[in-house]
């Protein structure tokens, strides 16, 4: 997370609705809160819209390419096959909606998204560096944006992920990432073995130390922004 959040003078004022995560109502440098913030201030930090609050996640790993093109195509697509992964562990173990641009599932529309670039620099919905994670301001609903595609869950639903390395030995390595929640029928109850669901999706490509280091950097943000948990495991694939 930035230690200089950017504040326009056009985003929304906050409301009383507005909800914060944990990491964000921490002490800087563990998280945002400053010693000088009012108590009881819930000021949403991020691309602030109307209905949500966004933070860019694109993967770029700092892979030592011939050209600048080539790394951006490493980094666009590991975010089409982290959105896709994503979106179909997440349709698999919890009901998601899913739409582009305008529609309820995306929280947000072209309109209100151009006005997030005064700001800082945010990749056009062309760029496969625009990758999204998104919460809505009061936090019931989070989800992803890539492109102009968008899903969305309940914050309810979800527990935390699990990202797994696979260190090359025998063969090339890999990379595994989990999402865990409460099964569809039983989120109103307390997450215990019986009523929990797992799923994962294995990343494309062998195993790269910076590519090791970027998904850590970018789940760890993702984790944090939607208030959940993140276990990494490191082994070797023997």
């Amino acid at each position: 997370m930035s230690s200089n959040p950017i504040v326009s003078q056009d985003r929304p004022p906050a409301r009383t609705t507005d909800k914060r995560m944990p990491a964000e109502d921490l002490p800087y440098p563990l998280g945002w809160r400053r010693a000088d913030d009012p108590v009881g201030d819930n000021r949403l930090y991020g691309l602030l819209g109307n209905e949500a609050v966004f933070e860019h996640i694109g993967l770029r790993p700092c892979i030592n390419l011939a050209t600048k093109d080539e790394e951006r195509a490493v980094g666009g697509r590991l975010n089409g096959e982290m959105f896709a992964g994503l979106k179909k562990v997440f349709g698999s173990i919890t009901d998601i909606e899913v739409g582009r641009s305008g529609s309820p599932a995306s929280m947000t529309n072209d309109a209100e998204f151009a006005t997030f670039g005064s700001g800082r620099w945010v990749p056009s919905t062309d760029d496969d560096a625009h990758f999204f994670a998104f919460r809505s301001r009061d936090a019931e609903w989070v989800g992803f944006r890539w492109h102009d595609e968008s899903f969305r869950f309940r914050r309810t639903s979800l527990l935390g992920f699990a990202l797994e390395t696979a260190m090359p030995a025998r063969s090339s390595g890999y990379f595994q990432l989990w999402a865990v929640c409460i099964l569809r029928d039983e989120q109103t109850s307390k997450a215990w073995p019986h009523n929990v669901e797992a799923k994962n999706f294995v990343f494309n490509g062998q195993w790269t130390a910076e590519v090791a280091f970027e998904l850590l950097s970018v789940m760890t943000s993702v984790a944090n922004f939607l208030g959940t948990t993140l276990t990494a495991r490191q082994f070797s694939d023997v």
